[in-house]
């Protein structure tokens, strides 16, 4: 009996690749699903019989226009929710409103209160209801799992909807004439009740404490609020919700012809419930058959083009049956191609287009699509139903007219969807080109997994990691072969990647030929070996990880425990099955014990990355212990894991390493890995009572490497800076993030105020030049040594530094401009300006001239003009409308101004000068947060109050 149990457990294990310590999460999640489904699909065919019966199939557009409004409504707020409290929270509310609502409705429908108003509503309610618990549940999954469980557990969690359709349809078909459809919805509101207590215990599960799950929330919290501006700004987008916006338009359409053809054969309420029950589990089913044995065949044979057209196509025979051959069968068929096509075969096609954008690209306007787009398509097509079916009086049939014309604005836009898929997986796949290779590579005739192959197959090592990290959600057959050849491929990083994507595949097996990887020379690929080892050998995992847990070469020993810290990092079932803190404490006494320098390093750095990712505090003292080891690789490790573990407390440790020019890259990655969490730090960091120059220049780089929209906004807020570095390298930053995070929001106002703020700080600096410049000549006229003279001397570096500020200053202009005008065009015309060829020069500013806005026009191109000017004389400020200063003016400017090197350059030109009236200039910055600026602004007052020291 206990064996066939174990029997039973391996099959299960082996089919559906649940481990140890997940069992109740996915279970939990799968039932989750299922009562939502479930609950759905009984109250929506109660729903759509009783508003069909009682209001009639006439007003049906108008409740989809409702259905619009009120969606649209409820989002708005919904996302403010969404702000101001924890999803937690929301869903708990949520779901206790839709157990309330339904009661409630079904208390009214039982006392026979059947009034119009009432089923309006209610037919409203159950179609956002829909579209917001869905949506609700996979924000939910991403918080439940990490990207390694869901990859294995979301199919099987998914199939828990597809059995809740099925058996929700099947239920009301079967109870509504027993019932009463009214009865129905106790049943449904039953359910739903189930579903918050499983809630309930999701979200009490321990793995909720970890810091991985934390961070997944703050990430799932924190998400760019405004994906209309995504879909605007980038073409492929916007034709991804078009083509939304027509199969919603077309579905609404054959929903109509659907419920009006139902309804005029079958007038009895409880027999109309019945039957849209059977149906919709029978659609179900039909997309279950599709999704398992066709669609990743299909998909893979025809690739993105020919499967994006296969819904509308079959909508189109669809309609043509409805037209000429009118019916109740005809009215199935076409609702069925949709119930049964979009959720398979179209599914997967879009999702595929979506593989060149970005993660967070993608999550975003998915989100805004699915419930907005949707929503307002609905809206859509209830007017045009309206206009078709109350204003010219059609019938069902004439719709499907209608339907054929959307069909075919919906093939062209499939056209140039597909086009443009291609034209931005090539541009990504240019990025990564080498310099000697001239051409690249023509995809555009293939399907997308043939495109995929050729890139493995023949692209340089670059754009292969690209492609290997771009489809790091996709599995199919015809990648396999692909993917193992890059094992014996010479660049070690592409053998672990490939190692990592094989280990999603689960029909082909090439355990043999990874055990040999194992003993790789490289570090990673042992990992990667060791996981797909442990991966693909679910009988004898435990044996495996025994065996190489136990090896005699250190290395494989080493990597095999970090491979299962990568497993169940966070699983605490399986932390404690496999004893984790006991290998960590072995692991750490053999450091001790070791003399060999080379296996010190290895243990050292080995146990310090098990540290960062084990997630287990009273081990982190190791980490500390290791910051200041003599051994560069070790300390430089010991960063890394204090980044890896995801604990706030080391942020202020991290960025005291970004001083040391041997640690600040290390630094820089691991305080990128705390994202979000980071803000509060660097905010605390700006308004402290020193300013941290050398940490502040560094923190640019990292918010790059993070890439949110919370990083532009820091960045914008660092152009304020009184240090010309800092201004320098946050205008690097956010040219960086502009081009390879193109979704992120660049606030043009702030762009345009930054722009003008460097104008007048060139116009200054150009007035104070001459000043200086002016003083110079004078300086040479005193009989004494001028060019000796410790005055001389601090006006020639003043004069040196302002010199260099127009340069610096004229980049950080064009820089700015790269954020509101095309970064490749800017750069063009800022090589060409500094060109010594005038007449290049002349072009760039004929080209600004055409290019910029009337407003900044007037006052760059001018500005942009004086660096042809070889001298700044009193004609050019003239020209420039800048009125020359006294000595005294021109200094006092400088120390108004934000460049705190200059001010410093002030100070000792003025302690030369031992004029005391220049000392009411100097005293306000005696007590600067500049550490620099006040100890010099100290000496100098010094100087001018005693003039003899």
């Amino acid at each position: 009996m206990i064996f066939q149990i174990d029997n039973l457990k391996d099959l299960f294990q082996k089919t559906f690749d649940v481990r140890e310590g997940e069992f109740r999460r996915a279970f939990l999640m799968q039932l989750n699903i299922f009562l939502l489904i479930s609950t759905l699909l009984i109250i929506k065919p109660t729903i759509n019989s009783l508003f069909l019966t009682n209001v009639g199939i006439e007003k049906l557009p108008l409740a989809f226009i409702l259905v619009a409004v009120v969606a649209g409504i409820i989002m708005s707020f919904y996302s403010r929710w969404l702000r101001a409290y924890s999803l937690e929270r929301v869903i708990h509310y949520t779901l206790l409103v839709s157990v309330g609502t339904i009661t409630l409705f079904a208390l009214l429908l039982r006392l026979n209160y059947v009034e119009k108003w009432v089923l309006y509503l209610f037919y409203v309610w159950v179609s956002v209801f829909g579209v917001l618990s869905a949506s609700q549940f996979w924000i939910f999954a991403n918080i439940v799992f990490n990207a390694r469980e869901a990859k294995r557990l979301f199919g099987l969690i998914g199939s828990g909807a597809i059995v809740g359709g099925i058996f929700g349809g099947y239920l009301a078909s079967l109870l509504a004439p027993l019932m009463g459809s009214e009865n129905l919805l106790f049943v449904g509101a039953l359910m739903l009740l189930i579903g918050m207590f499983v809630n309930k215990a999701i979200w009490k599960s321990p793995e909720f404490a970890s810091k991985s799950f934390g961070r997944q929330k703050r990430r799932m919290d924190k998400m760019a609020t405004r994906p209309l501006r995504l879909i605007r700004d980038s073409r492929h987008l916007t034709y991804l919700a078009l083509i939304t916006v027509f199969a919603v338009l077309v579905a609404r359409l054959v929903d109509y012809q659907f419920s009006a053809i139902s309804s005029a054969k079958i007038a009895d309420e409880d027999e109309l419930t019945a039957f849209f029950g059977f149906w919709f589990s029978n659609f179900n089913i039909i997309s279950l058959l599709i999704q398992l044995f066709l669609t990743r065949r299909v998909v893979g044979v025809f690739g993105v083009g020919l499967s994006l057209y296969i819904l509308p196509f079959g909508l189109m025979i669809g309609a043509l049956a409805v037209f000429f051959v009118p019916g109740l069968w005809s009215a199935i068929f076409i609702k069925s191609v949709d119930g049964s096509l979009k959720q398979s075969i179209n599914k997967s096609a879009v999702e595929l287009l979506a593989l060149p954008l970005p993660t967070d690209v993608k999550n975003q306007a998915k989100s805004f699509i699915d419930v907005v787009v949707d929503s307002l398509a609905t809206g859509l097509s209830g007017i045009i139903l309206v206009t078709l079916v109350n204003g010219l009086d059609l019938s069902a049939r004439f719709i499907s007219l209608s339907i054929l014309l959307m069909i075919l604005l919906w093939f062209y836009f499939a056209t140039k969807v597909r086009k443009e898929y291609i034209l931005l997986f090539k541009y990504k796949l240019k990025q990564f080109r080498t310099d000697n290779q001239r051409t690249l590579m023509d995809i555009s005739e293939e399907s997308v997994f043939g495109g995929l192959q050729k890139v493995l197959e023949t692209g340089t090592h670059k754009q292969i990691l690209y492609v290997l990290h771009k489809t790091d959600d996709i599995w199919h057959e015809k990648l396999f072969q692909s993917l193992r050849n890059l094992l014996k491929h010479d660049v070690p990083e592409i053998r672990a990647e490939a190692l990592r994507k094989l280990y999603h595949y689960k029909t082909e097996n090439i355990v043999n030929e990874v055990n040999l990887m194992v003993h790789d020379k490289d570090y990673h690929v042992k990992v990667a070996a060791i996981e797909y080892l442990i991966e693909h050998s679910p009988g004898q995992r435990n044996g495996i990880i025994t065996k190489y847990l136990n090896d005699k070469d250190y290395r494989v020993s080493g990597a095999t425990l970090l491979s299962l810290v990568n497993e169940i990092r966070d699983n605490p079932e399986l932390k404690e099955y496999f004893q984790l803190e006991n290998l960590i404490r072995e692991r750490l006494g053999r450091i001790k014990k070791t003399t060999d320098p080379e296996e010190l390093t290895f243990r050292t750095v080995n146990i310090l990355r098990i540290i960062g990712r084990a997630g287990l505090p009273k081990f982190y003292p190791f980490i500390h212990e290791s910051f200041h080891s003599k051994n560069r690789e070790i300390g430089k490790q010991a960063i890394l894991s204090a980044g890896q573990t995801l604990d706030r407390e080391f942020i202020p440790v991290l960025l005291g390493f970004l001083r040391d020019k041997k640690t600040e890259e290390s630094a820089i990655l691991s305080l990128a890995g705390f994202e979000n969490d980071l803000f509060g730090h660097l905010e605390m960091l700006l308004s402290g009572p020193e300013w941290d120059a050398v940490v502040i220049l560094q923190i640019p780089k990292v918010l790059e490497r993070i890439g949110t929209q919370q990083s532009v906004n820091f960045l914008f807020t660092l152009l304020d800076s009184g240090d010309m570095e800092v201004r320098s390298q946050a205008l690097n930053s956010l040219i960086k993030l502009k081009i390879e995070y193109p979704h992120l929001l660049f606030n043009k106002k702030q762009i345009i105020h930054s722009i003008l703020e460097e104008a007048k700080l060139h116009l200054d600096t150009l007035s104070a030049l001459y000043v200086q410049q002016k003083g110079m000549k004078q300086d040479h006229q005193v009989p004494s040594a001028a060019s000796e003279s410790e005055i001389y001397e601090a006006r020639k570096n003043l004069i040196a530094l302002l010199e260099q500020g127009l340069d610096d200053n004229l980049e950080r202009i064009f820089k700015l401009l790269e954020l509101k005008y095309p970064p490749d065009e800017i750069d063009t015309v800022y090589q060409n300006i500094k060109s010594e060829k005038s007449d290049l020069r002349v072009n760039a500013i004929e080209f600004l001239d055409n290019l910029l806005e009337v407003n900044l026009k007037k006052i760059l191109i001018p500005i942009i003009e004086t660096v042809m000017v070889d001298t700044v004389t009193q004609e050019t400020l003239k020209n420039l409308n800048i009125r020359i200063t006294s000595q005294f003016d021109c200094l006092d400017m400088l120390l108004r101004g934000k460049d705190d090197q200059l001010k410093i350059a002030v100070f000792k030109l003025v302690s030369t000068l031992r004029d005391n009236q220049y000392a009411a200039l100097v005293r306000p910055y005696a007590d600067h947060r500049n550490p620099k600026l006040r100890s010099s602004a100290l000496r100098t007052l010094k100087l001018l109050e005693n003039p003899s020291s």
